[in-house]
């Protein structure tokens, strides 16, 4: 089985409380989950600022091209929202 790593940052632009930053949070949460199974997510500790946000998604397959597939058309889903502006992809296959 191979793993890749996916991680996105984030600017959170008119966040000015923690409740709207955990909302946001929230609804990326909701939809890599919705991706499938072999999708985790997480949020990635940050140094608190809350318009800066940090999360890393993996995906498990049998072959290493497919993983690396899937995680870019996550990273494209992304890319387009009006809450938030993708600053930073990268890849790792691990």
């Amino acid at each position: 089985m191979k793993a890749g790593l996916l991680t996105l940052s984030f600017r959170l632009p008119g966040v000015t409380t923690l409740k709207a930053r955990r909302s946001i949070v929230k609804r990326i949460i909701a939809d890599v989950h919705r991706f499938g199974p072999s999708y985790a997510v997480c949020e990635v500790p940050g140094d608190g600022e809350l318009q800066e946000l940090t999360i890393r998604i993996a995906h498990l397959s049998a072959d290493p091209r497919f993983t690396d597939s899937a995680l870019r058309r996550a990273a494209e889903r992304f890319e387009h929202r009006g809450a938030y502006q993708v600053t930073e992809t990268s890849i790792e296959m691990l």
